[in-house]
């Protein structure tokens, strides 16, 4: 075999080359904290990563799914709430005009009332995200009075929220269902029937309001165990989630992470590889059949 200078030449430069190459991955590694950052890099090993990668997807978008049907279930509960405690005034207002017979006070009494009744619309009529907060999925106010009837305005829309691949959950109850519309007499006609008891001096009229609004806490009552129940589920899948969430990220660390140390260390060889291989052709490069010709 038959060595000529041009042929040292390419040689010397293919080592180079691929000495250069690796001290670049080399040192790409180690900037980057990251061993895979193309599929040649390690075929297998991407193949796992994008199949992770794909899965913690999934998972954090059930975690913001979780997030925003807990916001669901805490605004409702918050105003269910706060409609109990009206509702709670407004039977002790009703006690206190069953046992006085004065017209001015009770006149007083249902002057409140009044106010009590404003509240619970106002509350009824709660917006979220562009939606009655207990109007299904319309976007309207979810009570108003329509020719002198209290009406639900809103629809049976449910907003369901997936926080698994098979767990979906719905994050909202509606007026119709927590406000009385679904059976009975609904809390808003309870307290008109009341407000007008007291001002007409309705001893009777009083006596049934008492019992009136103590059902429709009870109703409402039933639909904030129902939003319990569904918070319970979330604040389970939540932590599921997040425990999902961390298996997965420190399994694509094991596969795409390097160690620093060792990665730094690699470096400095592939350096030291490729410094020597520039000092070697500098060497031999030098020598030519012409030096021997003069």
């Amino acid at each position: 075999m038959r060595v000529t200078h041009l042929g040292q030449h390419h040689a010397a430069l293919a080592r180079i080359t691929g000495s250069l190459s690796d001290f670049a991955a080399a040192q790409n590694q180690a900037a980057s904290g990251k061993r895979l950052h193309r599929p040649s890099d390690d075929p297998s090993a991407m193949a796992q990563a994008l199949e992770l990668r794909a899965s913690l997807g999934t998972s954090e978008q059930a975690a913001r799914n979780a997030d925003d049907g807990e916001l669901w279930v805490n605004l409702a509960d918050t105003k269910l709430q706060s409609a109990i405690d009206q509702l709670q005034r407004a039977k002790e207002l009703a006690i206190r005009g069953a046992t006085f017979t004065n017209a001015d006070e009770r006149a007083a009494i249902a002057a409140e009332v009044v106010q009590l009744r404003e509240t619970l619309v106002s509350l009824a009529n709660t917006h979220h995200q562009g939606r009655g907060l207990f109007s299904g999925f319309d976007a309207g106010d979810a009570v108003a009075k329509v020719a002198g009837t209290w009406t639900y305005q809103g629809d049976a829309g449910q907003v369901n929220r997936r926080i698994g691949d098979t767990e979906v959950v719905a994050v909202n109850v509606t007026a119709y269902e927590a406000f009385g519309f679904s059976g009975g007499k609904d809390v808003f006609t309870v307290l008109d029937d009341l407000e007008t008891a007291l001002i007409s001096n309705d001893q009777s009229g009083i006596d049934a309001g008492i019992n009136e609004v103590q059902a429709s806490m009870d109703t409402v009552l039933n639909n904030l165990t129902t939003l319990g129940a569904v918070g319970a589920r979330i604040e389970g899948a939540q932590l599921r989630i997040g425990e999902d969430i961390s298996n997965i990220r420190a399994q694509l660390s094991a596969l795409e992470d390097v160690d620093l140390a060792e990665a730094v260390m690699e470096m400095q060889l592939q350096e030291s590889a490729y410094t020597a291989a520039l000092s070697a052709f500098a060497r031999t490069g030098q020598t030519s059949l012409v030096d021997f010709l003069r």
